[in-house]
């Protein structure tokens, strides 16, 4: 079954045009790594986040793949200058859940 790593940032201006092309580059980075299956992120446009205003959604194959990316030196380096510089001022501006999928394959008949 595959792996999700979901992560919501609370971004210092998440109108901000800059951060957002920023956060596209790193997400094309992200993507490379070994392992990483897909990528997707985008800004939140409800008011349900809760302050959370950004997410990203990767995929992986295995548990183990998703540890591998999280000491990948592109995601350690990603997370370090393109990420971190615009999250806000937050006592908790990043929410990370990773779980493995219990309902299969999609699906559309």
């Amino acid at each position: 079954m595959p792996v999700f790593h979901i992560v919501l940032f609370k971004l210092a201006d998440p109108t901000d045009v800059k951060a957002v092309a920023t956060l596209k580059e790193a997400g094309e980075a992200l993507q490379k790594i070994p392992g990483v299956l897909s990528v997707a992120m985008g800004p939140n446009y409800t008011q349900r986040g809760r302050g959370y205003n950004f997410a990203a959604c990767m995929t992986f194959e295995t548990k183990e793949d998703e540890a591998k990316y999280q000491v990948h030196p592109v995601h350690q380096k990603t997370v370090k200058e393109k990420i971190k510089p615009l999250l806000a001022a937050d006592e908790a501006p990043v929410l990370a859940v990773d779980f493995s999928n219990l309902i299969g394959p999609i699906s559309k008949v």
